[in-house]
């Protein structure tokens, strides 16, 4: 299964990055371009603790749904709700800087989850509950994927 931590996915995500503009338009869905790259920037500083955010897990999330996420059951286009804590439409998370700044710092911050190892203390999920290196690699490749396709790369 595809992750980030894999260096040949983490390439072709990267390449995938380097191919947007900053006049692509979402396919569905109400952002930016340039607030994907922030919101996707967003996600990995949640999981290595630079932005927390509530759990809102339960039962099912933690034991089921987390597994068909991870497995790669695709989330509905357009259905799918962010963190409040790091939601664009309500104010919330980093907001957009320059189109060339904000890819940089995308690749910067998934540098710093890759400097993290097996042992550093990951965020728990706020949908999904207690997520590892693996876990978190492999849904923030599902993420970064997810979003890229809404802008058609």
């Amino acid at each position: 299964m595809k992750n980030i931590l894999n260096t040949s996915n983490r390439e072709e995500i990267f390449s995938r990055i380097s191919i947007l503009t900053e006049t692509d338009n979402a396919l569905w869905g109400k952002m930016s371009v340039n607030d994907m790259l922030c919101h996707l920037a967003d996600q990995v500083r949640v999981a290595i603790n630079q932005i927390k955010v509530k759990d809102f897990s339960n039962f099912f999330s933690r034991t089921i749904a987390s597994k068909l996420v991870l497995l790669g059951m695709p989330a509905p286009k357009g259905k799918v709700k962010t963190f409040s804590e790091i939601d664009l439409a309500k104010g919330n998370g980093t907001k957009p800087t320059s189109f060339e700044n904000d890819k940089t710092l995308l690749k910067k911050i998934v540098s710093d989850f890759l400097e993290k190892d097996s042992s550093f203390n990951y965020q728990p999920h706020g949908a999904f509950g207690s997520f590892g290196r693996e876990q978190w690699g492999r849904i923030i490749y599902l993420h970064f994927d997810y979003h890229l396709k809404q802008f058609g790369v």
